[in-house]
């Protein structure tokens, strides 16, 4: 891959990262239908997942919304009252992605 202007400018432990997804979802993949991109997708995510922090919990629901529910899942510091809330809307074009392939990210 040529990094171009980039190469300086990115941390190595960065470039070691896009490395990594590049090798698991390189732009060829493009030409696939969307299943098979999503179920690489969702290997590497899998592959890529590091956990959730000690401490935090997390629990799934549904917002209804026309013709179909949104799944959603809130987190939270086991013993500790909410001071604020953030709400993080991945990208995926609503092609890929969902709750798993963020989990770690969010929590």
């Amino acid at each position: 891959m040529t990094r171009g202007p980039y190469e300086t400018r990115l941390d190595p432990a960065l470039w070691a990262y896009i490395d990594a997804v590049n090798g698991w979802y390189p732009p060829e993949i493009l030409g696939l239908p969307i299943d098979k991109q999503r179920a690489v997708y969702d290997r590497m995510s899998r592959a890529f997942h590091q956990g959730r922090p000690p401490g935090v919990k997390a629990g799934d629901g549904l917002i209804a919304a026309a013709g179909r529910d949104i799944p959603i899942r809130r987190y939270r510091l086991a013993g500790k009252a909410a001071q604020a809330m953030v709400i993080y809307y991945h990208g995926g074009g609503f092609i890929l992605g969902g709750l798993e392939s963020h989990d770690d990210i969010c929590a």
